[in-house]
This record gives C-alpha cells, structure tokens and sequence, in this order.
C-alpha cells in the first residue's frame, strides 16, 4: 500500500512537471487538459489510500466499479461532515486548477468533473457513488477556493511576514514553481524503509 502511494505521488509530481506552463502561456492543448486532470486523479487515489486504509480492507472491491456506479445514493454522513469536508477537498481541486492558469469558470467546471472522477471511478472501490457530495463538492469548494484566492493574494502582498506566511498557507499552490525543471520527485523503496525524494528549487 505504501509503496503504492509512493508511486502514485510521483506521478503526481511528474504529470504536473510534464504539464507546466511558462510565463508566455501558450493555448493548452488536449494533452495539457488531461495531465493536469490526471494530476488531480491521481492525488485523490493517493490522499484515499492513506486516509481510508481500514475501510479499504473491510468494504473494497473491484467489483465494486461494476455495481455501484449505475446507483448513487444519498450517503448518511452528517451535514456539517459533508459541507466542510467535501468543501475542503473541492478548494484543493479549484486552486490547483487556478495555478495551472485556468479562468474562474474552467477552474470550476474541472472541479467538477474532478468530483464526478472522485466519485465515479475512486470512491467506488469502497461505497456507491454520493448524490450530495457530487454537487457540494465543486460548488462549496469553488465558492471557499475563490474565497482563500483572494484572501491568499491580499495576504502575501503585506509587510508581515507572518502575514504573508498566512498567505502561503491558504493557498498553497502559491508556492510552487511553474516550470518544470524546479520539482522533481523520486521513489526511495529499500527491503526495510519506503520513502520520497523530493526536490524543489524556489
């Protein structure tokens, strides 16, 4: 499982190298799309397999991607789970976009689709698909996205530094670099240890 995700976030890292734009933003192509798509995809396999281990072992089954997809249900989590969480998880997935040099309106409709992939095709491996979470999720977390974008940029244009250091954290994806060349990941897999060899020059 470990190495799993290991290789997952590799991939992660890779797709979004393979997929950076420059300064002089040239129109995104359909493999431009699919990358950061893919990038998304694999981040949400990668955050499922850590933080649903015991669910996985107890409820997953490839089987699963066959029966549960035709039948979304409304899930019994609780309103405050599913506002915040899936808010959470879908001002990720909108932020990111934004920092691949999406418009507000694109940014919202891959968040979108993003969600329908979390739930559709990773998700399924373990519950039938969630009718609530497949509009929350884009929704709520565009709406916070938009929010912590405005708030980041704000932030991180003042004296403080604790100040900007607020900025950096509520949208994190200021951080990164947009050419490929300045993040780099590696697997370290040894018969006792498993790890990941990150590179960032900034």
């Amino acid at each position: 499982m470990k190495a799993l995700v290991a290789v997952l976030l590799t991939l992660l890292f890779a797709a979004q190298g393979f997929a950076a734009e420059t300064t002089s933003t040239p129109p995104r192509t359909a493999g431009d799309y699919a990358l950061n798509f893919g990038a998304v995809y694999v981040a949400q396999w990668s955050v499922y397999l850590v933080t649903q281990e015991k669910t996985i072992a107890d409820h997953g089954s490839w089987d699963n991607f066959i029966n549960y997809p035709g039948r979304p249900e409304f899930d019994k989590d609780s309103f405050d789970y599913n506002i915040f969480k899936h808010a959470l998880a879908g001002q990720y997935y909108y932020l990111f976009y934004r920092y691949r040099g999406y418009t507000e309106t694109e940014a919202f409709a891959w968040t979108f689709l993003s969600s329908l992939a979390f739930e559709f095709a990773v998700e399924t491996y373990t519950e039938p698909p969630s009718i609530q979470d497949i509009y929350q999720t884009p929704v709520f977390g565009t709406l916070v996205g938009m929010g912590f974008e405005r708030v980041s940029h704000h932030l991180r244009g003042q004296d403080s530094a604790w100040m900007r250091a607020l900025g950096y954290a509520l949208n994190p994806f200021t951080l990164l670099s947009n050419y490929a060349q300045e993040l780099a990941a590696m697997p370290n897999v040894g018969t006792d240890s498993l790890g990941l060899n990150l590179s960032w020059r900034y």
